[in-house]
C-alpha cells in the first residue's frame, strides 16, 4: 500500500492497492484525529475490526485502551450490564460491583460490533452516552462522566430497521458523524494476491516448520476470480487451510474449495452436484498441467482414457494431449 504506516501500530501495509480500498484508509486517517463517533458499514468479513484499529492508531489516543464488543454475543441484559457495568445487589447473581467497559475504555476507544444486535433498552442508554458521555451503572444513582470515542460497525441496513422501528433514528444520526463503508472484495479482486501472500507471510512466521508455500498460476486466477461473499475472512480462512494440509508447499488449483474453482453453482439434484463436481476436478487438473490431458489425468490417479472419457463428457474443448 502506498500510504505511509510508519506511525501506526496497526499496519495496512501490503494488503490492498485497489484505489476503493486506499481511499476508505485515507478516509479513516483523516477521521482519527476527531473525537467523534464513526459508523463503519460493510458486509461481513470486510475488515471493520481492522478499520476501527487503524482508527484507534492513528488517533492522538492511541496509548489509551482500545476494547472491542461484539453486541450479537451478549443476551440483553448481559450485554448492558457489560456495557455499563452494574452495582452489587442490583439483580440475581449481581454479587459485587462490575466495571463496565465504557469505564475501562475512558479516554481511549471502544468499537461496538454489530450494533445493529441491541436491544431497545440497550439503544436508548447508548444514545445517552454518546450525546452526553454520561451513564448510571445497573442499579446505580451517580452519573458517570466518561471520554471515549466509539467506533460502530455493522452489516445490517439500518435504515429499514429504523422504518420497522428496532433502531432508534436519534441514535443513528449520533453514530455517523461520519460513515465509512468498506469495499467487498469482489469489487477489489486485484488484491487478492496482496492479501495471499500478507496472509502466507504471517503463516510462515507463525508456523515456519511447515516451510514457505505458493500457489501455481492457476490456483492464484481462481482465487481472483472468485466472488467472495465471505470477504477477506473467508479468504483469510481458505487460505490457512491450505497451508496447513498442503505437503509439497505448492498449491495446485485442484487443491481449492469447489465453490472457488467451480464456475456452475452446486445447487440442484444429487446428479446435478456431482457433475459440477467432476466437471471442475477436470478443469483444475487441466489447469495445473497447462494444457497436458496425460499429466491432468497422473494428477487425478486416472488413466489417459479414463480422462478422455470425462473430458468429451463435459465437452472442454480440444486441447493438445
Amino acid at each position: 500500500m502506498a500510504s505511509d504506516d510508519r506511525n501506526d501500530p496497526v499496519s495496512l501495509a501490503g494488503i490492498g492497492a485497489c484505489p476503493a480500498f486506499l481511499a476508505v484508509v485515507e478516509q479513516a486517517r483523516e477521521l482519527a484525529r476527531i473525537p467523534r463517533p464513526i459508523l463503519v458499514r460493510g458486509e461481513r468479513g470486510t475488515g471493520k475490526e481492522l478499520l476501527a484499529r487503524l482508527i484507534h492508531a492513528a488517533s492522538p489516543r492511541r496509548d489509551e485502551p482500545y476494547l472491542i464488543v461484539n453486541c450479537g454475543a451478549f443476551q440483553d441484559e448481559l450485554l448492558v450490564s457489560h456495557l455499563f457495568g452494574h452495582e452489587k445487589g442490583s439483580f440475581t447473581g449481581a454479587t459485587e460491583r462490575q466495571i463496565g467497559v465504557f469505564e475501562q475504555a475512558n479516554r481511549g476507544t471502544l468499537f461496538l460490533d454489530e450494533i445493529a444486535n441491541l436491544s431497545r433498552n440497550a439503544q436508548a442508554r447508548l444514545h445517552r452516552v454518546v450525546e452526553y458521555q454520561t451513564f448510571q451503572r445497573i442499579g446505580g444513582t451517580t452519573s458517570i462522566e466518561v471520554d471515549v470515542r466509539l467506533v460502530a460497525a455493522t452489516n445490517a441496513d439500518l435504515g429499514a430497521l429504523i422504518e420497522r422501528g428496532d433502531f432508534m433514528v436519534d441514535l443513528y444520526d449520533r453514530l455517523r458523524f461520519a460513515e465509512i463503508t468498506m469495499p467487498p472484495l469482489r469489487q477489489r479482486s486485484e488484491d487478492v494476491p496482496l492479501l495471499v501472500d500478507h496472509f502466507i507471510a504471517r503463516l510462515h512466521e507463525e508456523l515456519p516448520d511447515l516451510g514457505a508455500a505458493r500457489f501455481t498460476d492457476a490456483a492464484m486466477k481462481a482465487l481472483v476470480g472468485y466472488a467472495w461473499p465471505g470477504n477477506v475472512r473467508e479468504l483469510k480462512n481458505v487460505i490457512e487451510r491450505l497451508y496447513v494440509c498442503d505437503r509439497d508447499r505448492t498449491i495446485q488449483a485442484s487443491e481449492l474449495p469447489l465453490e472457488v474453482t467451480t464456475t456452475e453453482p452446486l445447487r440442484g439434484s444429487f446428479s446435478q452436484r456431482v457433475r459440477a463436481f467432476e466437471k471442475a476436478l477436470l478443469r483444475n487438473a487441466l489447469q495445473d498441467a497447462g494444457g497436458n490431458q496425460r499429466a491432468a489425468a497422473r494428477q487425478l490417479g486416472m488413466s489417459y482414457d479414463q480422462f478422455r472419457h470425462y473430458y468429451k463428457k463435459y465437452g472442454l474443448g480440444d486441447r493438445a494431449g
